[in-house]
């Protein structure tokens, strides 16, 4: 045995030296750390790299089978056949032969229709089921069929919470966090990860070494020992008759039994409520039967913290539908001596199933804690009945102390640290600009825009209504903003300077009305309708809107009131103390500090793309002479629906990067020709002869090179050169190639510039930056 446990610690400490060996960055103060990390400690999990394990992303049935056989049996097994389900054809994949040796074992058997479905996501029905019978976990006896296939599965690990944890639901599926939750609470034995077996040495469970599968099916039984198999027809851990289960481990049908109940107390976890929040839950417990259901009759509770002045109208509710909710009322509570008592019930607690209770009330005080707890110094603190046969449920015993009573208790209970409710008056609401960047844009007058400006909102302590919005910045050219959730195309609001109390040059203002909820991040979208230049849109004006830091404004940028407290939140005070307050540009308490979005041009016409249309094709050898070596399409938007007069763009001076590796072209050689008629050209100035060359073209129309383009049209304009030589090295690699790059830097000039009538702009709104013709090359 000692050299044993020798073997094993060796074993340990290689196999985990491979592991991550830091914890898991964004696993830290994670809700399922704790889990996370014991599979990191045993080589079960890696992660992503850099230190990432996702815990948050879902994981598939292909993925927690690996990680299950990891936690369960030390390696991934692989079986003799990769096909043994219906949608294993086509291209292998990783998991097919793990999925095959899954079925081999019993792990898994797919689905009715005989697909593995490898990349759906688990769910906790199925994951439970895998998990069970990999590490051979025993089934309850059942005196009757259970009304769904996942009920033992459910019950089988009812002890241990972890139905109640993820809300009794089958269908929840699981996250990676959830994954290791799930396989360590499991309470089994975790392996520590060896290298695989080779499919060729497995030929049957019975050949696979006990040591390292202990969790695999035995074919021998063992009655009394707690787990059912074999032939066994039940075993509940001993050799007792009278109890339904023989000292020969055989059902024997017994009369009814006298009811027992357990109520297991849920963990809520602190949270923070106004004062006037209704029907906030301040407790939850669930509840079993054994042997016969029950009748849940009475409860006591104590204030464990603060007193329960701080609430009225506290009431019972129920799961009455099996769903994990309580929404059935049962009851309603009497305060009296610092006791809150629960009389006169009537619910049912089942065998077949678990029934989840909740306390709730409606706060009415605007500071301090609230927290209950079961009156456990009241000896009857839980009351019950047997529901067949009406006898009552005494003695209780608490946690893992002993009975008190000389005889049985039939009611156990078993309690958690409460957390309290922290009462305060108002939410705090958090505006700042989106982690969703936003470019410059050239507005057209007469039309709608882009995303010029997203918020995000965050609200704290409730759920907060936000009734008015403030923009500055806007200029006359913008008719009104709109405002839009992110994935709709119909906007929610719209804000126009008559929309303001104090109508102002710049300022539109919005009455909306939408809800963001407690810690959930919700952004709004904000973009522009403009007015024609006809109407008064100025080119040239620049926009850049702005929520305001200003807390003095008849409109300040953000007006929202809390839905629970029903108080309209303050402005913010500038001290870093959340009190009911809207912060603007800030995600924690502070002085405010003003959101102001990019810049954009207001502009009466502009450039809906251009693209590269020369006939030849990239890898074309490189031409010699005077030759077209780049030709570009360059395209006007379309005239606005609202826009009367034509308006047209006038492309004035354009700044081509030539690279010539290897390639020599003349002096003074460069011209610019439109494509419609290529014998007037206009001279360009070039820097240099071959290698890293610009090449500026100006003035064109002067030399009648027409470059002008109406709303919806095109020209395509070419540049044409003179190349002397094509390999002046020779056996090298020469390359030539026309492009026109950083189009879109509104911060610097670029390589276009163009006029629409009224301004020059020297920038395009594009999302590319480089335009790019043919690639030329030798050899």
């Amino acid at each position: 045995m000692r050299r044993t446990w020798v073997l094993f610690l060796l074993g340990l400490l290689v196999s985990t030296a491979s592991a991550q060996s830091e914890p898991f960055l964004d696993a830290i103060n994670h809700p399922q750390q704790l889990q996370i990390e014991t599979l990191r400690i045993h080589g079960i999990i890696e992660g992503y790299g850099h230190g990432l394990y996702r815990p948050d992303i879902p994981i598939n049935r292909a993925e927690f089978l690996k990680v299950l056989m990891l936690a369960a049996y030390g390696r991934q097994i692989d079986g003799n056949s990769s096909q043994c389900f219906t949608d294993f054809s086509g291209a292998p994949q990783w998991f097919w032969s793990a999925a095959c040796a899954g079925k081999t074992f019993g792990i898994l058997t797919g689905y009715p229709d005989g697909t593995f479905r490898g990349t759906q996501a688990v769910n906790l029905a199925e994951a439970l089921a895998m998990a069970e019978r990999a590490w051979n976990i025993a089934a309850p006896n059942y005196f009757h069929e259970t009304s769904h296939w996942y009920d033992q599965y459910f019950d089988a690990v009812a002890a241990r919470g972890i139905p109640e944890y993820f809300l009794n639901n089958p269908d929840h599926r699981l996250t990676r966090g959830d994954a290791a939750w799930l396989l360590v609470e499991l309470g089994q034995p975790l392996a520590v990860v060896e290298s695989p077996i080779p499919a060729s040495s497995m030929s049957s469970a019975s050949s696979i070494s006990s040591t390292s599968f202990s969790s695999f099916p035995s074919i021998h039984s063992v009655c009394g020992d707690g787990i059912k198999e074999g032939t066994e027809q039940c075993d509940d851990g001993n050799k007792e008759d009278g109890d339904g289960c023989s000292s020969l481990c055989i059902i024997v049908p017994e009369p009814i039994q006298h009811a027992a109940i357990r109520l297991d107390q849920r963990a809520l976890g602190t949270d923070t409520y106004a004062g006037g929040t209704s029907q906030t839950i301040l407790f939850s417990f669930d509840a079993n039967a054994r042997w016969q259901d029950a009748i849940l009759t009475g409860l006591k509770f104590d204030a464990e913290e603060g007193a329960f002045t701080a609430a009225v109208n506290y009431r019972l509710y129920e799961d009455g539908d099996g769903d994990g909710k309580p929404e059935t009322l049962v009851g309603s509570g009497l305060v009296r001596d610092s006791i809150l008592s629960f009389s006169g019930l009537d619910a049912r607690i089942f065998v077949s199933r678990g029934k989840r209770f909740e306390v709730r009330a409606d706060l009415v005080q605007t500071s301090g804690n609230l927290a209950l707890g079961f009156r456990t110094s009241d000896s009857a603190f839980v009351e019950s009945v047997g529901a067949f046969d009406g006898r009552e449920l005494v003695g209780i015993r608490v946690n893992q102390n002993a009975c008190p009573r000389l005889d049985n208790c039939w009611i156990a209970v078993y309690t958690k640290d409460s957390a309290p409710v922290t009462l305060t008056t108002r939410g705090n609401l958090f505006v700042t600009q989106s982690s969703q960047s936003i470019r410059s844009h050239q507005l057209l007058s007469g039309g709608g825009t882009t995303d010029l400006l997203r918020l995000s909102f965050r609200a704290t302590d409730e759920d907060i209504v936000v009734r008015r919005i403030a923009i500055t910045g806007a200029t006359d050219a913008i008719a009104e903003l709109l405002f839009f959730m992110p994935g709709e195309t119909t906007p929610f609001a719209s804000a126009s300077t008559s929309g303001c109390r104090t109508p102002a040059t710049g300022k539109l203002c919005a009455v909306v009305n939408f809800t963001v909820q407690k810690d959930i991040l919700r952004d709004v979208i904000v973009r522009a309708s403009l007015k024609s230049a006809d109407d008064g849109a100025a080119s040239g004006d620049a926009v850049a809107l702005t929520l305001s830091a200003d807390t003095a404004l008849t409109d300040v940028a953000i007006e929202a009131t809390g839905v629970a407290s029903q108080q309209d939140l303050v402005q913010n005070d500038g001290d870093f103390s959340a009190e009911g307050e809207v912060f603007i540009g800030r995600s924690a308490a502070g002085a405010n500090s003003a959101i102001t979005g990019p810049t954009h041009d207001v502009v009466h016409t502009s450039l809906r793309s251009i693209e590269d249309v020369s006939s030849d094709l990239d890898g074309s050898a490189i031409p010699v002479g005077l030759r077209t070596i780049g030709v570009f399409r360059f395209s006007a938007h379309d005239k606005p629906a609202i826009a009367r007069a034509s308006r047209n763009l006038t492309l004035t001076t354009l700044t081509f990067d030539v690279t010539a590796t290897n390639v020599f072209l003349s002096t003074g050689s460069f011209v610019l020709m439109n494509m419609v008629a290529p014998s007037v050209a206009a001279p360009c100035i070039e820097t240099a002869r071959t290698g890293s060359i610009r090449v500026t073209c100006s003035n064109f129309g002067n030399y009648g090179v027409n470059a002008i383009i109406p709303f919806g049209d095109y020209v395509d304009l070419g540049l044409k050169g003179f190349i002397d030589s094509t390999q002046n090295v020779s056996g090298g690699t020469s390359l030539l190639q026309v492009s026109l790059t950083s189009v879109n830097d509104r911060a610097s000039s670029s390589s276009v510039e163009w006029n629409d009538g009224t301004s020059t702009f020297t920038w395009v709104d594009f999302i590319e930056t480089d335009v790019r013709s043919t690639l030329y090359r030798l050899p």
